[in-house]
C-alpha cells in the first residue's frame, strides 16, 4: 500500500457567534444551547454547542487532507457524540488511525475539548480520493 498524506489535526473555538448562527440555521433553540441563565442550571452549568458544530471539525480535517473545500461524492462519516462542548472551549480534531484497503480508506478520528472525547467519527472514502 502507498503511504498517504498525514491526515491533519483541526483546531475549532467554539464561540457564542457560531452557536447563535447555528441555532438560526437549523431552528435548534434548546435552551441548553442558546439561553445562559436556564443552561447554569442545567446538567452541564453552562452552555453547550449542539453537536454538529464540533462534528465540522472532522469535516474541515477530511476536507484539507483531501485538498478540497467540502467532503467529495462517496466520502461518508459515521459519528457517535461523547460528550458537551461548552461555550469558549477549542474542539480538537485528530485522526487516531488510517486504514488502507483496496477499495477504501477509513480513519478513525476523534473530537477532544481539553482531552475528554467529545465525539467519535468514523470516515470512509474510496481509496481512489485518497491523498498519496
Amino acid at each position: 500500500m502507498t503511504t498517504l498524506k498525514p491526515f491533519p489535526e483541526v483546531r475549532h473555538l467554539v464561540d457564542g457567534a457560531a452557536i447563535s448562527m447555528y441555532a438560526e440555521v437549523s431552528g435548534d433553540y434548546n435552551p441548553l444551547h442558546v439561553d445562559p441563565d436556564y443552561a447554569a442550571a442545567g446538567p452541564f452549568g453552562v452552555v453547550v454547542a449542539h453537536g454538529p458544530i464540533a462534528l465540522q471539525a472532522v469535516y474541515e480535517a477530511v476536507a484539507t487532507w483531501l485538498g478540497c473545500e467540502g467532503l467529495p461524492a462517496g466520502v461518508t462519516v459515521d459519528v457517535a457524540f461523547r460528550g458537551p462542548v461548552p461555550i469558549g472551549s477549542t474542539v480538537v480534531c485528530s485522526a487516531v488511525e488510517v486504514l488502507q484497503f483496496a477499495a477504501v480508506v477509513v480513519v478513525m478520528a476523534r473530537c477532544t475539548v481539553d482531552d475528554r472525547e467529545v465525539l467519535q467519527a468514523l470516515v470512509k472514502l474510496p481509496r481512489r480520493l485518497a491523498p498519496a
